[in-house]
């Protein structure tokens, strides 16, 4: 199933590993999204979200919207919350503008510690703007 194929849902599976080279200690983080589209505007995605590593484990589950507002504009609101004990839950509001098909910039307002891996699931004390640039090659 993929969006090329114009399906009304998809999965995408994306996983990252690294390691501290102060400490040596790895990790190991996923995220599976299910994408679903409702018409020419608007899709839904859930992505459970898990990270992995010797010192704690952290799982988590993400819910986002892509609302196309115009042709080259999009509207993406986001929530995450992990499942620990004191569970944190952030939000994200970004606004996308694509110059075409493989290239976009984000301006966004988060409370998320960061917008890939880890950072999903960790809330700040306070949220901030910030731009993200999309490269897909």
């Amino acid at each position: 199933f993929s969006p090329q194929k114009n399906d009304s849902f998809w999965l995408s599976l994306r996983t990252t590993g690294g390691r501290n080279d102060e400490t040596k200690q790895g990790y190991l983080f996923s995220n599976l999204t299910t994408t679903f589209r409702f018409n020419d505007r608007v899709a839904f995605n859930l992505s459970p979200k898990y990270f992995f590593s010797g010192v704690q484990n952290i799982g988590g589950i993400g819910f986002s919207s892509y609302i196309n507002l115009f042709d080259r504009l999009m509207l993406i609101p986001e929530i995450n919350t992990s499942f620990i004990k004191d569970s944190y839950f952030n939000s994200s509001l970004a606004l996308r503008y694509s110059f075409n098909k493989g290239k976009s910039v984000d301006i966004y307002y988060s409370n998320a510690v960061g917008l890939q891996d880890l950072g999903q699931l960790l809330e700040d004390k306070k949220y901030r703007f910030g731009l993200k640039l999309n490269l897909i090659y």
